[in-house]
């Protein structure tokens, strides 16, 4: 994400938003995000610990600080736009000037807290299991999990987090809006990212308008979604496939799923690896 430049106030808010989602802050971490000198960075640092001393306490062995355990929001609202604006993950429209009102419909409505999503990143950060307690349509009281996190995926308005389970024995995405509580783990025999099969693996998904749709149709949705082409290709991590598939609500079964509800169809499912589709 490109740097930019920014106010102190800006810069102190960052601090603070570090410390709730992540866990910590640092000088290169602000030096990521931000484009100023080191040395001011640092003096940011400083002074936001002058001016609220209980927020973080220093790990001298990551040259960070370390959020506090009773870490509470002072400058932000704490809540998750908080943070995806800060890095860039939200797709808000703020900076757009289009003369004319402008609007979207693209709302995060993943209930996220920042308690549990700082330990979530830590392990990820530091490749470790943990423990949570997730809910399920099958068990929405909620169970233990015991998991090893290494990526965070947006997919629409939900936040996942990809973890390899023990109880799963395999790779699966967990809602973050679905887990309950957090907690170490002293499991540390679970496969980590780098043996993530359909995590590594890109595939092509060629979508095409729906063949329920009359020859004018046809050309219609060719022009809104394809330029005019008879195709629109992506290239996606086998794993998140499902989800672009189903962002463009294109069917995978066009005799079951028709028209008008599904406008486009997965023209190569055949060329699919098995998971990649509901």
């Amino acid at each position: 994400m490109p740097r930019r430049s920014s106010a102190p106030k800006e810069r102190f808010e960052a601090i603070e938003i570090l410390l709730l989602w992540e866990g910590r802050v640092s000088r290169s971490r602000l030096l990521d995000l931000f484009d100023v000198h080191a040395t001011l960075a640092s003096r940011d640092i400083a002074s936001y610990r002058s001016q609220y001393p209980e927020a973080c306490e220093p790990e001298m062995a990551s040259k960070s600080y370390i959020a506090s355990w009773g870490l509470r929001p002072q400058l932000t609202r704490g809540v998750f736009d908080d943070y995806q604006r800060l890095i860039g993950a939200s797709r808000g429209l703020d900076g757009v000037s289009a003369s004319v009102p402008f609007e979207h419909s693209q709302i995060d409505s993943t209930t996220i807290r920042y308690s549990l999503f700082s330990q979530i990143h830590r392990a990820i950060s530091l490749e470790q299991c943990i423990s949570v307690r997730y809910r399920s349509m099958t068990n929405p009281d909620g169970h233990e999990r015991i998991i090893r996190p290494h990526a965070l995926i947006q997919a629409g308005p939900r936040w996942h987090v990809r973890a390899f389970c023990a109880k799963a024995q395999g790779f699966r995405d967990f809602n973050l809006g679905r887990i309950s509580a957090v907690s170490s783990s002293e499991q540390v025999d679970l496969l980590g990212g780098e043996h993530d099969v359909a995590w590594h693996e890109m595939v092509s998904i060629r979508l095409v308008p729906h063949r329920g749709l009359s020859a004018a149709q046809a050309v219609m949705v060719r022009e809104e979604y394809m330029s005019g082409t008879a195709a629109r290709v992506f290239t996606v991590r086998a794993s998140m496939a499902k989800y672009l598939i189903q962002s463009f609500r294109a069917a995978v079964d066009p005799e079951r799923e028709t028209t008008p509800e599904h406008l486009l169809m997965v023209a190569n499912l055949e060329d699919l690896p098995e998971g990649a589709v509901w």
